[in-house]
């Protein structure tokens, strides 16, 4: 009897080890693949920051086209004005100077008409 509750004790303790051994191997193996995850993680984590940064640095890429944009925009527009009042006093001063010939123009022709009509009474005069 002895012999058998020796027996029955040792496989108690040997069970009992056993499940300690288990448990302690399925423990590591669960702390291996938190480990593992938290590695992941951390790997996706510098991936998204680096993301971000590429995002960060695109942005501010196209807002400083933007800006250039607005600005070449506002002096296409200045340079478009300053042309515009150019042509318009340009045209202003050509419109003075064809008015200035044309009246230049009819003061000849009625002088040059005047002078031709005496001299062509002078001439039928003297004939």
């Amino acid at each position: 009897m002895v012999g058998l509750i020796l027996l029955v004790l040792g496989q108690l303790v040997l069970s009992w080890r056993a499940y300690y051994q288990y448990k302690d191997e399925v423990r590591d193996q669960i702390d291996e693949k938190i480990r593992n995850i938290a590695t992941s993680l951390e790997t996706q984590n510098a991936k998204i920051e680096n993301c971000n940064i590429r995002i960060e640095t695109i942005y501010a890429r196209l807002e400083s086209f933007e800006n250039k944009y607005d600005q070449a925009d506002k002096e296409l527009w200045n340079r478009t004005d300053q042309i515009e009042r150019r042509l318009q006093d340009k045209n202003s001063q050509l419109r003075e100077e064809l008015l200035a010939l044309q009246t230049t123009s009819d003061l000849l022709m009625k002088a040059g008409l005047l002078g031709s009509e005496e001299i062509y009474k002078k001439r039928r005069g003297d004939d």
